[in-house]
């Protein structure tokens, strides 16, 4: 299985130097706010530049945040071991990876700790990855501490969708917005983690959307297997043939839920991609419009999957039978 170090075991850190340089003019102004808020895509280092930025502010250096390279340092060695009085981290997830909501009982456990003396006298960072798992009640609770923070402690939150965190937190933050990384950078750190990964066919397919995270998560559910299983539906002669029903029964099972969400964004890549080509012939606009209906329509469906505990299996039999349609009145598929 090919691994990324978590982000507080993280020495790599490659792009977002416009965000680098800001931070850095916080520090060394003395204008740095209680709570900072990093928010864009998934995977691309958010949460590790607020570990790096926080040891950067534990070490205390004179140096520039640009030009900071000393993580081989004792209070990095505590960070990675979660054992640095001075910081706390918040996460969505177990210790078995599972992601879960962060209750009330987490944002009052860490009250408990904001009570505590500092160590040396120094800063006091708090990570929470992601603000959106918050149910309401934490997030309230949350708010009640940003309103009156202690002193000389720092609120790192981080967010993978600005639009769903509560405009009475957003208000209280100073907002950094992480553009995804370039396909250079995304290469590089690919590089730096594995010799092994070949991510060539992915970034040719999500393009900026490839972040370093997305390309491990990819090959760690065997997106080879998922991009061939995907292949066959497009392809298949028949809507309900025999493979295809398997195929889709398979993908639907509650332990194949990360290799569902694969198949479903390649159906939607699919749709987008033929959808562009359509752009340069006007004649074909009415296929155009009708797979624009398909995206639409298929966007809520998998936004409601999980709210209303729809199923799955049914979900990917409709857009298998669209598809299908499509595909087989001449959309290249």
């Amino acid at each position: 299985m090919n691994e990324i170090n978590e982000p507080w075991q993280n020495k790599l850190f490659i792009g977002h130097q416009p965000i680098i340089s800001q931070l850095d003019r916080l520090k060394n102004n003395n204008s740095l706010t209680n709570t900072l808020l990093f928010s864009g895509p998934i995977g691309i280092g958010k949460c590790t530049l607020a570990f790096r930025y926080s040891n950067y502010i534990f070490a205390d250096k004179t140096s520039s945040f640009m030009d900071y390279k000393q993580l081989d340092n004792n209070t990095f060695s505590q960070i990675s071991n979660h054992s640095y009085p001075n910081l706390h981290y918040i996460s969505n997830t177990d210790e078995n990876g599972s992601s879960l909501e962060i209750k009330i009982e987490e944002i009052r456990k860490l009250k408990e700790n904001l009570t505590g003396k500092l160590l040396n006298g120094g800063y006091r960072v708090i990570i929470i990855d992601t603000i959106n798992d918050l149910n309401k009640s934490a997030q309230n609770a949350l708010l009640k501490i940003l309103e009156e923070p202690p002193v000389n402690t720092l609120f790192i939150l981080i967010t993978h969708n600005i639009s769903n965190v509560p405009d009475t937190i957003l208000s209280r933050c100073l907002k950094f917005s992480f553009n995804a990384l370039s396909i250079s950078d995304t290469k590089e750190v690919i590089a730096h983690l594995s010799h092994e990964i070949n991510a060539e066919q992915i970034i040719d397919m999500y393009g900026i959307n490839a972040s370093p995270g997305k390309i491990v998560n990819l090959m760690n559910n065997n997106f080879e297997e998922i991009i061939q299983d995907f292949n066959d539906l497009i392809k298949s002669k028949k809507i309900n043939e025999k493979n295809t029903l398997k195929t889709i029964k398979h993908y639907s099972k509650k332990e194949n839920l990360g290799s569902f969400n694969i198949l479903f964004e390649l159906f939607m890549i699919w749709m987008k991609k033929n959808a562009i080509s359509f752009l340069v012939d006007l004649k074909e606009d009415y296929k155009l419009y009708e797979l624009l209906g398909y995206w639409d329509k298929y966007s809520d469906k998998y936004y409601n999957l999980n709210i209303f505990n729809l199923s799955r299996e049914e979900l990917l039999l409709n857009i298998h039978r669209d598809v299908w349609r499509l595909s087989n009145r001449e959309i290249d598929g």
